[in-house]
């Protein structure tokens, strides 16, 4: 028996990724060579069996037999010999021996220690020792290993020493975070609580991989047929990639986190979005001057190279750009209806477009300025209180600006105070006002 079945893996390297500590590799070798003596009575290199891999070979002896110390003839069992006779009949005889499933099990031998009256007794302590063996190698992490050969059984004679195995003092959760450092907080949880389930690693990675979440996390990864494109790892390394290509060309690679997205769920290589980037941008370049002299002619939108560029690459950017320039348009046309031509310059419905202020608003807040604004800034003057633009008209009735809305209502109130107060005075020959006065 190799170390790694007594473990319970089929394989060394299964062992291995399932994260064995070498304690508990050294740990097993001890056990299996253990087994190897009590099997044969004496260490393998001595009876010519096959030589233990993993401890200390020195001239085709291990450490353990070099100080193994065979029982001297006077500790031997003396075999009891009965005398057969006609008259007597003869009781069986038994050997312990390992069945196929790992259970001790009796077997006739002539030359056997146990009899009818003792060898279920032995068997059954036996078994019970497998089991709490067993059971104590399971809860350690040390796997389900069948325990099972086909051995005989005999007596120990001599004591090995035995190293427990030492905890980690880790958490599940901080293993898998030193085993999966790559992997988002949320996803370990997943991880942790597929590990709990299963009690099995693999199934655990197989149960978050087949969770929602991995595409909230990694969107694009998953293909229609709900496998994956690529590992956690590779997905990390193309955005990664993605992204430091386009701040090669100064783009902000937070502009197009959807573009990048779109590029892997379309099984686009890194290779091929920089491939792609730099035949775009050698295009572009050449024609930069013509592109920058269309924009500036039809949307007054003065363009540098970057954002030129970032257009090409990127659809969304191109149209959210020419979106908010077809805004400010409309916002400059509804001011100019309401209040006459050149009511409004570029930089201030360019600001208006920027704060949300959509045609509708626009429509409604510069037809109230051009008929309500006169009487206002008259009295603003009046009171001292400076001029109110129609800008600032706009910003208070439809984008809700509280400051401006506040100095508004202050001018229309003093307005309403003065109009109150000249309607009920009343001025005396002498010159003394009577009556109603303003506070």
């Amino acid at each position: 028996m190799n170390w790694w079945e007594y473990l319970g893996y089929d394989t060394e390297d299964r062992a291995y990724a399932d994260g064995v500590t070498d304690t508990q590799i050294q740990n097993a070798k001890d056990e299996v060579y253990k087994q190897s003596v009590e099997t044969n009575n004496t260490p393998s290199s001595i009876v010519g069996g096959p030589i233990i891999s993993g401890f200390n070979d020195d001239a085709g002896r291990s450490e353990l037999d070099r100080n193994y110390i065979p029982p001297s003839p006077g500790e031997e069992e003396v075999e009891k010999v009965v005398e057969e006779s006609d008259e007597i009949e003869t009781p069986s005889k038994y050997i312990i021996v390992q069945g196929p499933g790992g259970k001790y099990i009796k077997q006739e031998d002539a030359a056997g220690t146990y009899t009818d009256a003792n060898v279920q007794a032995e068997i059954d302590r036996l078994n019970t020792q497998r089991d709490a063996t067993l059971l104590a190698n399971k809860s350690s992490g040390g796997g389900s290993g069948s325990g099972g050969g086909g051995g005989v059984y005999t007596p120990r004679t001599s004591d090995v020493d035995y190293t427990p195995v030492e905890s980690t003092g880790l958490s599940t959760k901080e293993e898998a975070k030193l085993r999966f450092p790559y992997l988002d907080e949320r996803l370990i949880d997943v991880y942790v609580q597929g590990f709990i389930d299963t009690g099995d690693s693999q199934l655990a990675i197989l149960q978050m991989r087949s969770d929602p979440l991995m595409e909230t996390v990694y969107p694009g990864i998953r293909k229609t047929d709900g496998t994956l494109r690529m590992t956690e790892q590779e997905y990390i390394v193309a955005k990664e990639f993605m992204e430091l290509e386009l701040r090669n060309y100064n783009l902000n690679p937070q502009v197009f986190g959807e573009d990048i997205v779109e590029a892997i769920s379309g099984d686009v290589s890194p290779q091929e979005f920089s491939e792609r980037l730099q035949t775009g941008y050698q295009n572009i370049v050449q024609n930069i001057p013509q592109v920058q002299e269309v924009y500036m002619r039809e949307f007054n939108l003065d363009l540098n190279e970057e954002s030129i560029f970032g257009m090409f690459v990127s659809p969304r950017l191109s149209t959210a750009v020419l979106d908010n320039q077809i805004r400010q348009s409309q916002i400059i046309a509804e001011a100019e209806t309401a209040l006459g031509s050149s009511a409004l310059t570029v930089a201030a419905a360019r600001g208006l477009q920027q704060q949300g202020l959509s045609q509708a608003q626009a429509r409604r807040g510069f037809q109230g300025a051009s008929t309500i604004l006169p009487g206002l800034s008259g009295g603003a003057e009046r009171f001292g209180r400076g001029p109110i633009s129609e800008t600032e008209y706009v910003q208070a009735t439809e984008l809700g600006d509280q400051g401006i809305g506040q100095s508004i209502r202050r001018v229309e109130s003093q307005i309403t105070s003065a109009s109150s107060a000249a309607a009920g005075a009343k001025q005396l020959r002498t010159g003394e006002v009577v009556g109603l006065e303003e506070s």
